[in-house]
């Protein structure tokens, strides 16, 4: 890969921007087959896994251990506390809810890990950022050179470690598959889709991912039959287009202007998107004629990009400005 393409990643924020908004169109009221709308918003979540693992050791290497995961925390809770409370109150005002009898789901929530503590996500499109929680995890425990190819040693760690998750993919399917409990497989299926985003960046291109490629289609067809059935089709879809766009994106180097703004305040623009949402059925029925759908799928749209544009440029931006001045002193 030439230098100028490795420093070049108006691809990624793309990508970013475009899987943000499949996300986005998953979660409209639009009669859309379940299967595909299951698939639309799945592809959306697995491009931001190759994209998390494609920049994560980059990302790593720069940081000691407590930077890094000072850096991780300061983007991803703060601003996700902020969205959180915000859909809270208005799901409350809304529904006419109890605001204290809630109270234990919102406190749940603000962990990311509530569904493992028994509690239902307030934001729907938050379900996947425990999973990104534990994958940071995961790359700050290791290494910062444990993914370099450069060294045959540390490349065979890489792939032992690659086989691992495999292996306890398969085994939480078949888990899931035996006690008819839903043990988390879209985990282990997450997991392997950013460490192959991981080996991507790594090697520079398809052929140096081909053996990690064989190696989860192995794991992730007999997993998702054991574990999602009636939803097979959507999951294979979903991690096909996805590995399909992110491949192409960067050999192609896309950069669509739209979609680099979109993907600038993607990460609000997703989970904001709810409250626009849940205001706007309170005066307009989706469901009711096709003018309808198009008003309502207009205004959430235009609602939401407004509220991630004022949340990154008032809330985000400014405090990842601070933290990295906080960052920056950590283990000196």
């Amino acid at each position: 890969m030439s230098k100028t393409k490795e420093n070049n990643y108006q691809w990624i924020s793309t990508l970013r921007g475009f899987a943000a908004l499949l996300v986005f169109t998953a979660h409209l009221p639009i009669p859309f087959p379940h299967l595909l709308s299951f698939a639309i918003g799945r592809t959306g979540v697995v491009l931001f896994f190759l994209i998390t693992g494609y920049l994560a050791v980059q990302s790593r290497k720069k940081r000691t251990r407590k930077q890094y995961v000072f850096n991780r925390f300061v983007r991803m809770y703060p601003v996700f506390w902020l969205i959180l409370i915000a859909t809270y109150i208005v799901k409350i005002v809304a529904w006419h809810a109890d605001f204290v009898k809630h109270l234990k789901d919102l406190v749940l929530n603000m962990t990311l890990f509530n569904e493992f503590l028994g509690s239902d996500c307030i934001i729907g499109t938050s379900w996947m950022m425990p999973i990104q929680v534990c994958f940071f995890l995961l790359i700050t425990v290791l290494a910062a050179d444990f993914f370099d190819s450069s060294d045959k040693a540390k490349s065979g760690r890489a792939d032992l470690l690659f086989i691992a998750c495999s292996c306890f993919t398969l085994g939480i399917s078949v888990l899931r598959y035996a006690t008819g409990k839903p043990f988390p497989t879209a985990f282990g299926l997450l997991i392997l889709s950013g460490l192959i985003g991981i080996k991507y960046h790594d090697c520079g291109g398809l052929g140096g991912i081909a053996k990690q490629l064989a190696l989860f289609a192995a794991t992730f067809i007999p997993s998702v039959i054991l574990s999602y059935r009636d939803e097979a089709v959507g999951y294979f879809a979903a991690y096909a287009a996805g590995t399909a766009l992110f491949i192409l994106a960067h050999k192609l180097n896309v950069s669509v202007k739209a979609m680099n703004m979109l993907g600038d305040v993607g990460f609000s623009f997703f989970l904001a998107a709810d409250i626009p949402h849940i205001i706007l059925e309170k005066f307009i029925d989706p469901t009711d004629s096709a003018v309808k759908l198009v008003v309502f799928t207009v205004i959430k749209l235009a609602a939401s990009l407004v509220l991630a544009y004022l949340l990154t440029k008032f809330i985000e931006t400014p405090m990842l400005k601070k933290a990295k001045a906080v960052e920056s002193k950590l283990d000196r």
